[in-house]
């Protein structure tokens, strides 16, 4: 059955060339070195041939090998996949998708700064280390010609070990866990908002012929003495952002079901009390100079939206004096509707 899934190609190759690339180019380097480096005269051909060109075509090639080796390690037929929603603490969360890039590294794809910016920063060494000879002419012990492959060969190992890593193949769309990063930033944001408890980052999950895939991640809170009552969850598309909040307090014995929505693109609370489906705006409770709060407010978003439930609970179902304290912490005033 896994079979019919997943077949893993070999890496033998791409191995080979990742390790016999990296060799060659330092006995190109060195060469290149010895033969313009120590040269007493200037000529911007060879500077623009040997240390600009060379070292690009090196990256370009180094990148197009890991690239290959990662289109070409997995054979992948999308089956049907049934998901269920799981529940996970923010440490939890984090650790599932260490795990899941260690676990499928061949399926997702694993970006990180130094794959983009340690190459950059290797050619543009390689291209400033003939000026910088010819300029201050540094007594390097002969040196220059090992420093100067050394950075060739690195430049081509990162290029082409960074591709294999951060590039996508077939499989990758239903094995990347996307906005899982977002969600778990959003998530420490409300363990800090008073009254908030029980932070939980929920994901759908499915499992078929033992591989596991996650997706739609969006983080779920509950309010302080009232959890069985009411909650809060969130999503977002951006690090450091909320595009969406629905608050929403359960049915009880004598009072229908109440839901906030708050989108990005509105900016308001919008309040639907029962079976309403056109709704209406209410005022934010929380005391604040930014009247329309918007993606970058985490912060005074989930203070309101706690508030906004509080106050609804206080209004229709009765008193609680630790609900009073938490509006007292949250500076809320009551409002209409």
């Amino acid at each position: 059955m896994a079979d019919a899934i997943i077949s893993y190609n070999s890496l033998t190759k791409v191995y080979a060339g990742i390790a016999m690339g990296t060799l060659l180019c330092l006995a190109a380097g060195y060469f290149v070195g010895e033969l313009f480096l120590s040269s007493a005269s200037w000529d911007w051909v060879i500077v623009l041939l040997a240390f600009i060109c060379l070292p690009v075509i090196v990256a370009a090639l180094g990148f197009y090998i890991g690239w290959y080796g990662k289109k070409s390690t997995v054979d992948y037929t999308d089956p049907t996949w049934q998901f269920a929603p799981v529940q996970l603490e923010i440490d939890d969360a984090q650790s599932l998708v260490k795990q899941n890039r260690r676990t499928y590294w061949r399926m997702v794809s694993n970006s990180s700064y130094w794959t983009f910016f340690l190459p950059i920063v290797l050619l543009l060494f390689m291209a400033g280390l003939p000026v910088y000879m010819f300029i201050e002419t540094p007594d390097l012990g002969g040196l220059e010609s090992w420093i100067f492959g050394l950075a060739l060969s690195l430049t081509y190992a990162v290029a082409s070990i960074g591709a294999l890593l951060a590039t996508s193949n077939a499989a990758s769309e239903d094995f990347n866990i996307l906005l899982v990063r977002e969600a778990i930033a959003l998530a420490k944001v409300q363990e800090k908002i008073p009254g908030i408890s029980n932070v939980r980052i929920v994901l759908d999950k499915a499992k078929l012929a033992g591989y596991e895939i996650y997706e739609a991640p969006r983080v779920v809170s509950r309010i302080r003495s009232i959890e069985r009552d009411a909650y809060v969850e969130s999503w977002s598309d951006d690090l450091h952002a909320v595009t969406r909040v629905l608050c929403r307090l359960h049915e009880s014995e004598n009072s229908s079901q109440v839901i906030w929505w708050w989108i990005s693109q509105d900016r308001n609370f919008r309040k639907f009390v029962g079976a309403d489906e056109k709704g209406y705006y209410v005022q934010l409770p929380v005391q604040s100079r930014i009247k329309h709060p918007g993606v970058k407010d985490i912060d005074l978003v989930f203070k309101n939206a706690v508030a906004i439930l509080i106050l609804e609970w206080l209004k229709t179902r009765g008193e609680k004096d630790e609900l009073r304290e938490i509006l007292e912490e949250l500076d809320a005033v009551p409002i209409e509707g």
